[in-house]
């Protein structure tokens, strides 16, 4: 039986259901989110393009790892859909695909560093080998392996060069699609049900 939550119209943000409330956890982690981006970025000496990229990644990645984490939006993506979807709705659907389509880190790869053109490759294809091998492990293994990947990354990450004003993206990008969005709600809990 589903629950109130379920009910509604499929929001590809938040999932189905979601309230108020926890829309404005994750706007407000998207807020804090650019203000320290802000503060960290004052001296580089971006021009403006650069800052609204910045400031749209910040947005869509530090409130994406709440929105992800809300048991609304696991339920929508680790569901099937319940309405009639194309191809480009299935892909982003999957786990795999949604991850695939995050190019965020090329994005600042490429308006951000100049020389160091891999720096963006690098983290998109971390993430994406990180969701490949969160999808093929056992349901019990998903969270360890997810906060495996995503802590590995975070340790690896100032050994990288990274950008100016974008060391934060690798450790961000991997809580957003590897722990929170990749993991089931209630994986390596003896079963995915919805709670009472």
């Amino acid at each position: 039986m589903g629950s109130a939550a379920e009910a509604g119209k499929p929001n590809w943000t938040f999932g189905t259901g979601a309230t108020t409330r926890e829309k404005n956890l994750a706007y407000g982690a998207a807020v804090i989110g650019c203000a320290a981006f802000a503060a960290g970025g004052w001296d580089e000496g971006w021009s403006w393009w650069q800052w609204l990229v910045g400031l749209l990644l910040v947005w869509d990645l530090a409130g994406g790892v709440v929105a992800n984490g809300l048991d609304t939006a696991k339920r929508f993506y680790h569901s099937p859909l319940t309405f009639h979807a194309g191809a480009v709705p299935r892909f982003l659907h999957h786990p795999v695909g949604f991850t695939a389509a995050h190019i965020q880190p090329i994005i600042a790869g490429l308006a951000f560093s100049g020389e160091s053109w891999w720096w963006g490759p690098l983290w998109y294809g971390w993430a994406l080998l990180g969701a490949v091998a969160v999808e093929n492990v056992r349901e019990r293994l998903k969270r360890p392996v997810a906060l495996g990947i995503t802590g590995s990354g975070v340790m690896v990450a100032p050994l990288v060069a990274a950008p100016g004003g974008m060391a934060w993206l690798p450790a961000v990008l991997l809580l957003k699609l590897i722990v929170a969005h990749c993991v089931p709600e209630g994986a390596g809990g003896g079963g995915a049900g919805v709670r009472a």
